[in-house]
């Protein structure tokens, strides 16, 4: 077909074939070896048909394919169970296991696992003070990391009414009190809760990574007059439980009264 309206073209009535094929306005395309399409197409000018080939310009993307990109992102950063601190209401602590010291470093979420040992450390603090004085009795206790070997370290301090003395269990050391035995404050072992002072202080914004200052540890007293912790604002009379946070730079001092869980802070001007 093309070669005879070539021929016609080369008597010079049309023109060339190619002139000849955009006054008609269609295109043959062969197929194989000399098969030719009977459907003839609306051929495009050639500026036309190269825009046709051009690819599309990234900035023809839809903005809502970035959106799918970064929302889910975000919903596994903020709400995936793995990251998120949960605090039940049942009273059980949840989340991973504490380390115990195993680092040789105290965190938050170490108290978690402080209650399960606790009794069995209680008897052996109360026999070697018992040893030094038949009446003594715990007035503080402080938790920290053990200096030789992993685990905690259980210091307690007990007080004497007959040697109105001081005496610590870790050191022997013995230091004379200096008030009136009968306003010494025992601590009542029942309201001792390491489970309670982690939710409190879990549920106050403070993850169990968060690390405790070793000075401190988690430090028990009963809040009086002859010996006070914590802020003016703790009440008298109430089990005091003191740690110190090592918080985004800075050391963070909570004072949690026990058993209302109450956390306080010292307020500067």
């Amino acid at each position: 077909m093309i070669g005879s309206i070539a021929k016609v073209a080369e008597g010079g009535v049309l023109g060339t074939p190619e002139a000849l094929v955009r006054r008609l306005g269609w295109v043959t395309y062969y197929h194989g070896a000399g098969m030719e399409s009977k459907t003839p197409i609306p051929a495009l000018p050639i500026r036309d048909r190269r825009k046709m080939h051009q690819p599309r310009s990234r900035h023809l993307i839809p903005r809502a394919s970035a959106l799918t990109l970064i929302l889910p992102l975000f919903l596994m950063t903020f709400f995936s169970p793995a990251l998120a601190q949960s605090v039940p209401e049942d009273g059980t602590p949840s989340g991973p296991p504490p380390s115990n010291c195993s680092d040789g470093e105290l965190r938050v979420g170490d108290l978690k696992g402080m209650d399960a040992i606790w009794q069995e450390q209680k008897a052996q603090l109360d026999a070697i003070a018992k040893a030094w004085e038949e009446d003594a009795e715990l007035t503080g206790l402080r938790v920290s990391c053990g200096i030789l070997e992993s685990g905690f370290r259980w210091q307690g301090t007990y007080y004497s009414p007959t040697a109105q003395a001081f005496y610590t269990t870790d050191t022997g050391e013995t230091v004379g009190a200096e008030f009136d035995p009968s306003q010494a404050a025992p601590i009542n072992n029942d309201q001792i809760s390491f489970g309670s002072i982690w939710r409190s202080i879990a549920k106050a914004g403070y993850d169990d990574s968060i690390t405790l200052d070793p000075a401190i540890g988690v430090s028990l007293q009963v809040n009086s007059e002859a010996m006070p912790l914590g802020p003016k604002a703790v009440p008298v009379g109430s089990l005091v439980c003191h740690v110190a946070l090592q918080y985004l730079g800075e050391v963070r001092d909570l004072f949690v009264s026990m058993p209302d869980g109450t956390i306080y802070r010292h307020a500067f001007p």
